[in-house]
């Protein structure tokens, strides 16, 4: 259970942390407002980024800020941040919510992940080696299998030899 907290912090870590700079991302503004709705600056900062915007209904409260010539992204980051709020965003559509909200619904995804992963079907996939000996790349497909993976080699065909779950999407 550890891992998988461990795991859903670092994501939700993630996908709350600042994006890499694009064009976008660097357009820069100037905002003064007092006691503003916070929907209202969530929206006004997401049409600057180009963004299409859903905020959660447990977001309220007022802004007070001023900011000169401060990238949007660092504005929106600082509105976030002084509210306690997290973020997702998936292609163009930016998700405000409470970090504890964020957090759980992280926590259910890893967990369903994990379920399907348990009862998913094992395949076997064999993987013809040319230019190296399959046993000297068993370490590193072993790496990445699942708990429920296992892999080994037929040296006569130089080929690995894999059992285990497919790809497991979410919806």
């Amino acid at each position: 259970m550890s891992l998988v907290r461990a795991a859903v912090a670092a994501v939700v870590l993630l996908s709350t942390s600042s994006l890499a700079e694009s064009p976008r991302e660097s357009k820069r503004i100037t905002l003064d407002v007092v006691r503003a709705d916070i929907h209202d600056v969530l929206r006004l900062l997401a049409e600057k980024g180009g963004l299409n915007v859903v905020v959660s209904d447990a977001v309220q409260g007022k802004v007070t800020l001023r900011l000169r010539d401060v990238p949007w992204r660092q504005a929106l980051d600082t509105v976030l941040a002084s509210h306690g709020l997290g973020q997702e965003l998936r292609g163009n559509v930016l998700r405000v919510a409470p970090m504890k909200q964020l957090t759980e619904e992280a926590e259910a995804r890893a967990k369903l992940k994990q379920a399907r992963e348990d009862v998913a079907p094992l395949h076997t996939y064999f993987i013809p080696v040319s230019y190296a000996r399959a046993s000297e790349l068993l370490p590193q497909v072993q790496a990445q299998l699942s708990p429920r993976g296992r892999a080994s080699v037929d040296a006569r065909t130089n080929t690995i030899i894999v059992t285990d779950v497919g790809p497991v999407t979410l919806p």
